[in-house]
């Protein structure tokens, strides 16, 4: 039996594939094997006769594609497929069986096969060309479910993303966005502590601004060198790149916290720095005590996407203090020169009133003084004069220079003037 080259070339590219060959006929076991080792050498074939042989071998070990015949002994044709296919639901079930029926042809692809094959004249010389085929689409069907699963991550990871970003930016006040963060980063990662430090403005450690511990754990001290060495690590290597650390790692930095990797019980761990505009600002600390927990490349992508929008936000509420300060000591400001002002006028006015007082004290004499108080309030030239103890003549002629001197024609003048110049 000769084989074409395109047909050879195709099976070259799948090496080593296993092929599971079920067929209770001795005489068409044999050459069905025949067929499929001679057509496709790179093909390594096992063979059963019943459907409990081929359900034990595919139990035991991986198959890459099953070649089996409907009608087998031992079991249903129908049960046999579906046994099959929830062992291996990747790999191809090719059925042959000496009955052409489409009616058959549907019940076995409803049942989990992938292909039906009648035994019709050379019928296993098709079997290499069908392994091949179904092979070529099982590969394609994996890809296509990878690419939805990659989709799905992605979708499920954007979604985490929006999440985290809704609570981080909903406030400008600094203490409650990162607590916000902390508490968000425990919920979705489901992690044993989630730390999140902070450089003090100006300052040159680590501070941890906000712990989330689950209840039978030990919080994390600030003396502790897990956050110290880290921060001395940036530094040093002049990168701003996160860090997964587990116990038994041997590198430095992992030696260095291993104590107090021990002494708290974890097992693995996370950081993540915060910086923003290429400064540092301080880092997320994620740790599992349980369990060892092997940090995938998709998690830590996700992580410093978050960082970079908790640096964001960490940037965002302290410029807003800052003119919070500086708004609320204008604010102060304003007041002060509104008191100032106060004073100023008030000074102003009593500065008038003595000037005004200075005023009649230079034109009027001590006397007319007197009396144009008690013209002020009103009393008549005979009170005056008793008041004063003089003459009602001798009032009279006060009140008269009275007028004359401040240019006034009637003694409701005066009056006024009296009060004008606070003289009552």
């Amino acid at each position: 039996m000769e084989m074409g080259e395109p047909e050879r070339l195709r099976f070259r590219k799948l090496e080593k594939r296993r092929v599971l060959l079920v067929e209770d006929s001795p005489a068409h076991l044999a050459i069905c094997e025949e067929a499929i080792r001679s057509l496709a050498p790179d093909c390594d074939v096992e063979t059963a006769q019943t459907a409990g042989a081929a359900i034990e071998k595919l139990s035991q070990e991986p198959f890459d594609v099953v070649v089996m015949d409907y009608n087998l002994p031992d079991m249903k044709g129908s049960e046999a497929i579906a046994k099959l296919h929830e062992l291996a639901p990747d790999s191809p079930i090719i059925v042959i069986t000496g009955v052409d029926s489409p009616e058959l042809a549907m019940d076995v692809l409803r049942y989990g096969a992938s292909d039906y094959l009648p035994k019709l004249g050379e019928y296993y010389r098709f079997l290499p060309r069908s392994i091949s085929t179904n092979l070529e689409r099982s590969r394609l069907q994996e890809q296509l479910r990878e690419m939805y699963r990659r989709i799905e991550r992605s979708s499920q990871e954007e979604a985490l993303l929006n999440r985290l970003i809704v609570a981080i930016h909903s406030s400008l006040d600094l203490d409650d966005v990162v607590d916000k963060a902390a508490q968000s980063l425990s919920d979705e990662f489901k992690v044993s502590r989630t730390i999140i430090c902070l450089l003090r403005e100006g300052g040159e450690h680590m501070r941890i601004t906000r712990q989330v511990t689950r209840p039978h754990l030990e919080p994390i001290s600030e003396r502790s060198q897990i956050f110290s060495k880290y921060h001395d690590l940036l530094l040093d290597i002049g990168e701003r790149r996160p860090l997964v650390v587990v116990r038994e790692d041997t590198f430095a930095l992992a030696q260095d916290v291993k104590s107090d990797m021990l002494s708290y019980g974890i097992m693995s761990m996370l950081m993540v720095p915060l910086t923003y505009q290429g400064r540092l600002l301080g880092l997320i600390h994620l740790d599992q005590a349980d369990f060892v927990r092997l940090w995938t490349t998709g998690e830590i992508n996700l992580l410093v996407r978050i960082a970079n929008q908790l640096s964001i936000a960490v940037s965002q509420a302290r410029l807003y203090k800052i003119v919070e300060t500086q708004s609320k000591n204008i604010d102060k400001l304003t007041d002060l020169c509104s008191q100032l002002t106060s004073v100023v006028s008030s000074t102003r006015e009593l500065t008038q009133r003595q000037e005004g007082q200075e005023m009649v004290r230079v034109k009027l004499s001590t006397r007319e003084i007197e009396v144009l108080r008690k013209v002020a309030r009103g009393l008549s030239n005979r009170e005056i004069a008793e008041t004063l103890h003089i003459t009602e003549g001798t009032t009279e002629v006060h009140v008269s220079r009275l007028r004359k001197k401040l240019n006034l024609n009637s003694r409701a003048a005066l009056v006024r003037y009296a009060f004008e110049n606070h003289l009552t």
